[in-house]
């Protein structure tokens, strides 16, 4: 049976090769096989989403100042310096310093919170990325206190990648929310690379058109909007008809938070009017406004006139005072030298002993400090002069005069190193003034507190 089964198909394939093979002979014309023609769509007829690159991107830069833009790098801050090149080009253009401080590494709050002090006294601007070690109380304290004496801040978030810059923002009336923005009508390439074509006229905005943003999120603010998005940009998380902007004031014009890092980095840069935006942003924050007080010390003699201290002693024999004086601001890079007539129109650093207050008295009662049979503070009208010493710092159209006053020449040299140690900061009574008391004052005025007067 089964040898019949393979006879019987066996012939059948025979006779379906005999058939194919007839058919193609019999239909076969002897003419080549030609495809039919492919439809191809024109360019014409197709959208690309992709923006191109804008060469003129930023004005002339403005006349050029001194100052120093502080970048925050303390707090394992999720980015690399090198995204944020165009921006520190344009910084420097303008004049000012650019400076890290940190290493993008973890670094505990006991080493992060005196290095931010310390560098935030000599800055002028302030930027703070995507930091991912949340801003300690103390930390945030240190940064509005800044602000408070006019220094800038420049808030940048991002929401791919991981940060804990609320802690911080908060304080300033801004909250970078946990969104991305994206728009499915118009974007380039992808539906969140958005387009921004609306703005608050402000000198940040000035001359922008359009920007291109690759991963911006929304922001929050007790302050004003500088950019908004238009009504086909949604938020990834939030359905609502409040107005969400990427770029804001904060609670204060010297803070601007913006939710996009992309925008500034090359070749984004040169999208659009991203340039101009970068540009606006660096004439910002190289403007100065930043005031000192005595706490800063000695750095607000940097913002002062640029070619050095003038040192006045109140009599000859405070000499050895007034050479470590020089000495200390010249480990900082300020020049400075021993005079004998002041100059107004430059910084001074006077040295004397309380008889000789009179020669300095319009410079001491601006800070709120007498000297007569006694030592008038912002805080005792009536401290002894014996033991005391009483450091003063005066800042008027742009001039600083500092003044160290005490008893005897041995007390003044104590005021002095304890000016250049940092050690006066624990004595300070106002902004302005900084008091040691003598032991017998001192003891006399813990026990007036204790005893509630």
């Amino acid at each position: 049976m089964t040898d019949r089964l393979l006879a019987a198909f066996s012939a059948l394939m025979v006779c379906v090769a005999i058939g194919l093979g007839g058919g193609y002979y019999y239909f076969y014309e002897g003419t080549e096989y030609v495809p039919p023609e492919v439809a191809r769509a024109t360019f014409d007829g197709i959208t690309a989403p992709r923006v191109a690159p804008n060469p003129v991107d930023a004005p002339a830069v403005r006349g050029k100042s001194e100052g120093l833009f502080l970048v925050d790098a303390l707090h394992s801050n999720a980015f690399r310096a090198s995204e944020i090149a165009t921006l520190q080009a344009r910084i420097a253009e303008r004049g000012y310093e650019v400076e890290f401080v940190g290493d993008f590494g973890i670094t505990p709050e006991s080493e992060r919170l005196p290095r931010l002090e310390a560098e935030l006294r000599r800055a002028d601007s302030f930027l703070v990325i995507l930091p991912r070690q949340e801003y300690s109380g103390a930390e945030a304290d240190l940064v509005e206190r800044f602000v408070g004496k006019g220094g800038k801040l420049l808030l940048i978030s991002d929401p791919t990648r991981p940060q804990r810059i609320n802690a911080l923002a908060q304080r300033f009336g801004v909250s970078f929310q946990p969104d991305y923005l994206y728009n499915q009508v118009e974007y380039d390439l992808n539906f969140q690379n958005i387009m921004v074509r609306e703005f608050q006229p402000e000198e940040i905005t000035a001359g922008l058109e359009a920007i291109a943003l690759y991963t911006a999120g929304s922001i929050r603010s007790s302050g004003p909007g500088l950019a908004f998005i238009d009504s086909n940009t949604k938020s990834s998380i939030a359905e609502t008809d409040d107005e969400l902007y990427p770029m804001a004031w904060g609670d204060t014009r010297n803070v601007l938070s913006i939710g996009d890092l992309t925008f500034m980095i090359p070749p984004r840069d040169a999208l659009l009017d991203n340039g101009r935006l970068v540009s606006n942003i660096a004439d910002y924050f190289t403007d100065g406004g930043r005031e000192f007080d005595l706490a800063d010390y000695p750095h607000f003699f940097e913002s002062g006139p640029s070619d050095g201290v003038d040192i006045l002693l109140g009599r000859a024999t405070l000499l050895s005072s007034g050479t470590d004086v020089k000495n200390g601001l010249s480990g900082y890079g300020i020049n400075a030298g021993i005079r004998g007539v002041e100059d107004v129109s430059r910084d001074t650093v006077f040295l004397g002993l309380y008889e000789d207050a009179g020669q300095v008295s319009r410079y001491l009662q601006g800070a709120g400090v007498r000297v007569d049979d006694t030592l008038g503070t912002p805080f005792d009208d009536a401290a002894e002069l014996a033991g005391s010493t009483v450091i003063v710092l005066d800042r008027q159209q742009g001039r600083h005069v500092l003044i160290a006053l005490a008893d005897t020449p041995e007390a003044l040299s104590s005021a002095v190193n304890r000016l250049l140690d940092g050690g006066f900061r624990d004595d300070l009574v106002s902004d302005f003034a900084a008091v040691t008391l003598s032991a017998a004052t001192a003891d006399t005025t813990a026990g007036d507190i204790g005893n509630g007067e």
